[in-house]
């Protein structure tokens, strides 16, 4: 068979090197160019991985790619999936998907339009524990789930990682949010997994603890889902939580509890008397660009959808909204 065509649209995230790596371990595909619109950037990192640079976007989609990765400012993500999507090319966006809901919402009707496939970087989904986690809920072993509590960060406004090509995560109108929207897309993401469920109310608050950024850095949103439970989103970049799993999670219910710690996922529940520590299953580590590429060969969509992406994005907004408004938000905000 022939190797998927693999197209690479700017290196502007943090993420697009690890991307990049990921493609060039699989034989079954071909990267066959690159483009970025700040050239200096595109050079430094086309030349690290010895790929072609290419003037224009143009160029690169006239190479027909099956598949590209899109990595550039959250701002341009609806212009890129755009020309993607009008060129017939599935499409792996990084997340957040857009600067705003409204972007989201555009892109996944851009997307439905096309008819391409389209996924983006929930990567925790695919981790063996968080998996577990989500069988034990779906199994019933936990009872009715009341709480569940995640929590995403990391120290980049403490340690003021971003300047120079990253500087852009700090700015408002190429991010559209900082540290909440950035890792707090994520947690979005896992409650709606792991619970399976929607969010239909939500109240927050986000702020700038360290003034290191114009922009906020953390944030806390406590969300309701329709069958009762509550979900707590702790995320931003003013925590300083290394050596630790990037999302512990929390999960209590009727019957009992469990709990993914430093230690890995254990949980507990009166039947069985005791807490209980399982083995993850023994699976291949995957990803959701992985993920997309199996999907294009097999012809089937990714496990992650633009739909999960755009109701992820939602629950976030609702958080800014609320903080901004002092009052709780009802969901939806935006049009189905």
């Amino acid at each position: 068979m022939a190797r998927l065509r693999v197209g690479i649209i700017s290196f502007a995230h943090v993420h697009a090197p690890g991307h990049v790596e990921q493609l060039k371990l699989r034989p079954d595909v071909e990267i066959v160019g690159a483009y970025d619109d700040n050239r200096e950037r595109g050079l430094h990192f086309a030349g690290r991985y010895g790929l072609e640079l290419l003037d224009s976007l143009d160029k690169l989609l006239a190479r027909r790619p099956d598949v590209v990765v899109i990595d550039s400012e959250n701002s341009k993500h609806l212009e890129h999936v755009r020309a993607a999507a009008e060129a017939g090319v599935h499409v792996f966006c990084e997340k957040p998907i857009g600067a705003s809901l409204e972007m989201a919402v555009a892109i996944r009707d851009v997307v439905r339009r096309a008819g391409i496939l389209f996924t983006t970087g929930f990567n925790s989904r695919f981790n063996p524990e968080v998996a577990l986690l989500k069988d034990l809920v779906e199994r019933g072993e936990l009872g009715a789930v009341y709480m569940a509590r995640v929590r995403v960060a990391h120290s980049a406004a403490i340690d003021r990682w971003f300047g120079g090509w990253s500087g852009w995560f700090a700015s408002r109108g190429e991010a559209g949010g900082g540290g909440f929207l950035d890792l707090g897309i994520h947690g979005a993401d896992l409650l709606r997994f792991v619970l399976g469920d929607e969010a239909v109310e939500v109240q927050g608050f986000v702020s700038n603890a360290t003034g290191s950024y114009d922009i906020d850095d953390q944030g806390v949103g406590l969300i309701r889902f329709s069958r009762g439970a509550l979900g707590i989103l702790d995320a931003g970049w003013t925590q300083l939580v290394e050596h630790m799993p990037w999302a512990p999670l929390e999960v209590y219910g009727s019957r009992g509890s469990a709990l993914r710690t430093w230690i890995g996922l254990m949980y507990y529940t009166r039947e069985r008397r005791g807490w209980v520590k399982p083995a993850p299953p023994h699976v291949p580590v995957r990803s959701a660009l992985e993920d997309l590429i199996e999907a294009v060969k097999a012809g089937r969509q990714p496990l992650i959808t633009v739909d999960d992406a755009v109701k992820a994005q939602e629950i976030i907004e609702a958080v800014y909204v609320s903080s901004r408004e002092g009052k709780s938000v009802k969901l939806p905000i935006g049009p189905r």
